[in-house]
């Protein structure tokens, strides 16, 4: 029966593509993913917001598929009604199958046109730090109010003291923002079975941020990998890069406990707020 009304939703959608076989993929928390036929990825929203995210992919996949170095998902067809977007499958493994290669070196050099591509391109304004900085802060309140008093008393405490002491710290605020994929995990890398980059997917928090979003999950969960991204895109391209790298990892089990909330999720929250303890130390207070 899941088959089936999934079959129904994708020919509604997309009949050109005369869906037989729709499978449901990926753990995404935005979109519904199904792979069609073994030839096709076919992506709907969940809520407002995600479909707002999706027509703004379907605006700029093109602009970035043409510039950047490394596959990434062209809409072939779309439907802004719904919205909806269906792109040819790239075939390869995550990141966390991935084997050896040279992909660290490729998503090096990708990240470098990535984040040397003018944000006008894909119809984003251009940004400096404090703008970015300002954002942070906003963020930072929200996980203020909603995620520290699920935390013990000095934890909140700790937490508290160590949002503020970022945003107070005025060299950390001293970057050139650039476009930012902003979502870079295992599940977001593509890699062939010989260890090449095959492509980067899911686009929908591209923005103009701080580069460090693109490496702070990398340096930290697969260390060795990171530094060789980070060595072929050039190095650290600031002095408190590394640092700034840090706080966004610790952040990143933060917005899994809003995720959890926002839709009643007891395990996602309880699951993200494991995921804070774990990385508690990750940034010296």
């Amino acid at each position: 029966m899941v088959e089936t009304e999934a079959r129904e939703r994708v020919t509604a959608a997309f009949p050109q593509l005369e869906a037989q076989t729709v499978t449901s993929i990926g753990g995404g928390w935005t979109v519904d993913t199904y792979d069609v036929d073994g030839e096709w990825i076919v992506q709907f929203p969940r809520s407002d917001y995600a479909a707002d995210r999706l027509r703004a992919q379907i605006r700029v996949l093109p602009e970035l598929a043409a510039e950047l170095s490394a596959m990434v998902p062209a809409p072939v067809h779309t439907n802004l009604e719904i919205p909806a977007m269906a792109y040819h499958r790239l075939e390869g493994l995550p990141l966390d199958q991935a084997p050896d290669g040279l992909w660290p070196e490729r998503l090096g050099r990708f990240l470098y046109d990535l984040h040397l591509m003018p944000p006008e391109y894909v119809d984003l304004r251009g940004r400096n730090a404090s703008a970015v900085r300002a954002e942070l802060s906003e963020e930072l309140a929200e996980h203020r109010a909603t995620v520290l008093p699920l935390l013990e008393p000095d934890e909140a405490s700790r937490f508290a003291a160590r949002f503020t002491a970022f945003i107070d710290r005025e060299d950390y605020w001293r970057f050139s923002a650039c476009l930012v994929h902003g979502d870079i995990g295992p599940e977001h890398v593509l890699v062939s079975n010989t260890g090449d980059l095959v492509g980067v997917l899911d686009w929908e928090e591209l923005d103009v941020g701080d580069p460090v979003a693109d490496f702070a999950w990398l340096l930290h969960a697969r260390p060795d990998d990171g530094e060789r991204v980070l060595g072929a895109y050039g190095g650290a391209p600031d002095q408190t890069f590394a640092e700034r790298a840090a706080f966004r990892f610790f952040l990143m089990p933060f917005h899994e406990v809003m995720y959890g909330l926002q839709i009643d999720d007891p395990t996602l929250v309880a699951s993200g707020i494991s995921g804070i303890r774990t990385r508690a130390d990750v940034v010296k207070d």
